[in-house]
C-alpha cells in the first residue's frame, strides 16, 4: 500500500486537531442554503423517485406532459410564495378536463424538507400514493419549488388520456 504526501499530511492536521481540541473551520462553516424558487433538479428527482416506485411495482413509467407541468409549476409557485397547502379546485373543472383531453385528472400536493422526504410522506399517505400507484394515470406534470422558508412545495399531476 503506498501513502501519498497529501494524505500523510491531512491525517497529521487532522491528528493535531484532535489532540488540541482546535476548531476545524472547514466543519463548522454553514452550508449554504438552496436559493428559494423552482428547482429543475428537485422536479427531475421527484419525478424519478415516482417512477422508479411505479417501476418495481411493475407499472409503466410516467410520461411528462408539458401542459400539466406548467400547470403544476404555477399552483407550486403559487403555494410557496402564500405558505398556504391545498388542492388546485381550477385544475379538475370540467373546462380543465377538455382543455387537456384527460379523462382523468388527480394531483398530490405536499410540502417538506427535501425532495425524498416528501416522496416518502406521498407513498406513505394512502390517497397520495393511489395516484402513484394508478395504472391508468399514465402522464404528468409535476414541480418542486423552495420556499423562502427553506421548505420544498410539490405538485404531482396526473392525467390519464
Amino acid at each position: 500500500m503506498r501513502l501519498s504526501v497529501r494524505w500523510i499530511a491531512a491525517a497529521a492536521a487532522g491528528l493535531v486537531l484532535l489532540l488540541t481540541g482546535g476548531t476545524s473551520y472547514a466543519d463548522s462553516a454553514p452550508s449554504p442554503s438552496p436559493s428559494p424558487g423552482y428547482s429543475a433538479t428537485g422536479t427531475w428527482q421527484l419525478l424519478a423517485l415516482v417512477n422508479q416506485h411505479r417501476r418495481d411495482k411493475g407499472l409503466r413509467p410516467l410520461t411528462v406532459d408539458s401542459r400539466l407541468a406548467s400547470i403544476a409549476r404555477s399552483w407550486t409557485e403559487r403555494m410557496a410564495a402564500s405558505g398556504v397547502l391545498a388542492h388546485n379546485d381550477a385544475f379538475f373543472s370540467a373546462a380543465s378536463h377538455r382543455s387537456l383531453g384527460m379523462r382523468t385528472l388527480a394531483e398530490n400536493v405536499g410540502w417538506n424538507y427535501s425532495v425524498s422526504a416528501q416522496n416518502n410522506a406521498f407513498l406513505a399517505s394512502a390517497g397520495h400514493r393511489a395516484n402513484i400507484d394508478n395504472p391508468n394515470l399514465r402522464v404528468a406534470g409535476f414541480a418542486v419549488v423552495r420556499g423562502t422558508d427553506g421548505r420544498i412545495w410539490s405538485t404531482e399531476d396526473f392525467g390519464s388520456p
